[in-house]
């Protein structure tokens, strides 16, 4: 697996660390804006603009696309790391201004959506790059790999970004985050991509020269790929779903274990570790891309099953509770990996950064709404509901899944 990384690909290799370091750096970055705004302005509604901002952004991430395929991409994550160190700089010295409150908020929020933005360039253009730079052959092991150290990371970044905070300061958090962005900067420098394969030319069929004609060209292009178009839509509603069970789940591990918060980090530990062997696993099993629907019924009815047992699960039997949950984010991390790579193999690099952003709005924009749902749904039937419905729809999912693929 690592020989793949080290040996036969030096650009696998700088992506990988660039991203590695982006991420480190997203979440010190954000841990330090989000506490920031809780200790200091003591507001829940001040607070909530960070994750507005934040979901708003992901919803629009669309917008970006043509913008990422225009762009040579090197260039690009160049561009965006260096404009994330100056917010990084920026944010340091808006938190020595004890003053002008209200400017300070908005000027931190201004800050914190520019580097988000970035971030949301940065992310997709991973998914145009790496099918240019290996083989179909390898692409699921190399989407692997990335995936597996992302989920590493997610196991214990956040956790680690709060004890920064607590035992430094915001400051030196920012700057600590601006030095991860510069290191970050040093692997994308040194990538060799491929400029034609980047750029486009005045004959290019997915070009005009109007940015609105070619974000349209996106949507025509996902639209064509029927296989893609057919996987998307119910993808979103699975997604609607997982923001209702989100809001149940805190309530959800203090009914079903312990009132102590511990019991709500096991549940998310357990589905991060899930998620962790998933991107393993999913280096080791070869899946014919073209019978991804039956794939996608597999993983989704064992997923599912798995959810819709966790309510009924005995309360003195929390190891049963962790192995669901580690089963349920085990299987849906091995199907989103292939259809991630079904979609790179799908589309030309001249097009992906527009399927991407499209496909990365189409999702995102569920789970507000399905967060809001979630929290109707837990005050009015309870938790247990709002994390079987999760389950119960993936399953009916699958049924779907598992007509159109005997089509």
């Amino acid at each position: 697996m690592f020989n793949l990384i080290e040996k036969e690909n030096v650009n696998v290799r700088r992506l990988l660390a660039g991203r590695v370091l982006t991420n480190i750096a997203d979440s010190l970055f954000y841990m330090a804006i989000l506490w920031f705004f809780k200790v200091r302005f003591h507001s829940p509604l001040i607070l909530s603009l960070i994750f507005v901002a934040d979901s708003s952004i992901e919803m629009l991430s669309f917008v970006f696309g043509p913008l990422i395929d225009r762009v040579y991409i090197k260039k690009m994550l160049t561009l965006v790391t260096l404009m994330q160190i100056v917010t990084s700089v920026i944010a340091t010295l808006l938190f020595q201004v004890k003053l002008w409150r209200d400017l300070v908020i908005w000027l931190l929020l201004g800050v914190y959506v520019i580097s988000t933005i970035g971030s949301t360039l940065i992310y997709p253009a991973e998914e145009k790059i790496l099918p240019v730079i290996v083989s179909k052959a390898k692409l699921t092991k190399v989407n692997g790999v990335f995936q597996m150290t992302y989920k590493t990371l997610d196991l214990f970044l956040n956790a680690a970004a709060t004890l920064l905070i607590t035992w430094m300061s915001f400051d030196s958090t920012v700057i600590i985050s601006a030095i991860f962005f510069a290191s970050a900067l040093a692997f994308y420098t040194r990538l060799i991509l491929p400029r034609k394969l980047l750029l486009p030319n005045k004959s290019n069929e997915y070009f005009t020269e109007n940015y609105g004609q070619d974000l349209l060209k996106g949507w025509q292009n996902l639209k064509q790929e029927d296989k893609i178009a057919r996987l998307i839509m119910p993808f979103a509603v699975t997604n609607l779903f997982y923001g209702i069970s989100s809001v149940g789940l805190p309530y959800f591990a203090t009914e079903h274990l312990t009132k102590s918060a511990i019991s709500y980090g096991g549940l998310e530990l357990a589905s991060s570790i899930g998620g962790l062997v998933g991107s393993v696993l999913v280096q080791r099993l070869t899946f014919d891309k073209s019978k991804i629907e039956r794939l996608v019924v597999i993983c989704l009815t064992l997923s599912g099953l798995a959810i819709v047992l966790e309510p009924v699960v005995p309360k003195g039997m929390p190891l049963l509770l962790l192995i669901l949950f580690f089963t349920s984010e085990l299987w849906i991390v091995m199907m989103n990996i292939n259809f991630e790579v079904l979609v790179q193999e799908s589309f030309s690099p001249h097009i992906l950064g527009r399927v991407e952003t499209i496909n990365d709005s189409i999702l995102s924009s569920m789970i507000p709404i399905g967060s809001f749902l979630g929290g109707l749904i837990v005050a009015h039937f309870g938790a247990d509901w709002a994390i079987a419905l999760e389950g119960i729809v993936q399953i009916l999912t699958a049924g779907y899944y598992f007509v159109i693929e005997k089509k």
